[in-house]
């Protein structure tokens, strides 16, 4: 399980876990053909759906959230949700909240973040990354600025 899934943590140097998010898709091309981004609630995921339509007026980022319809899931590159939602068959997991995801066995990759802008989520970033390599993970940490 864990031999095959990566685990790398980003650096956000501003406030801004939303635009953060948006660019890094943007940065990496959407990572792979299918991504989970997982929010910590409805407000966060309708935010960052605004911002995916919005923040670069020469690129698009297809993406959705998630709805009743799992073909209609199915069928995103992107999918926006508050749990995790195997419906798109994403091998690529965002972690938009401030706590380990649950279930997120299964995919290829994790990205998560470093809230460099605050020294508590700074240290909660550090136990994330602690408890990740309590789990037989090795995450590695890439630190440039959004």
């Amino acid at each position: 399980m864990t031999a095959d899934t990566k685990v790398h943590f980003e650096l956000l140097e501003y406030a801004d876990r939303i635009k953060g998010i948006a660019n890094l898709l943007l940065r990496r091309n959407r990572l792979t053909p299918h991504v989970l981004v997982l929010c910590p609630d409805t407000d966060f995921m309708k935010q960052l759906d605004e911002t995916l339509w919005t923040i670069h007026p020469e690129s698009f980022l297809p993406h959705a959230i998630e709805g009743e319809s799992k073909e209609e899931n199915a069928k995103q590159p992107i999918l926006l949700s508050t749990n995790i939602n195997r419906d798109n068959e994403a091998t690529v997991l965002i972690n938009g909240g401030l706590e380990i995801p649950p279930e997120f066995q299964g995919f290829a990759h994790i990205v998560d973040f470093v809230d460099a802008w605050d020294d508590d989520l700074k240290q909660a970033s550090r136990e994330r990354f602690k408890t990740y390599r309590q789990l037989s993970f090795e995450p590695t940490y890439i630190g440039h600025k959004d």
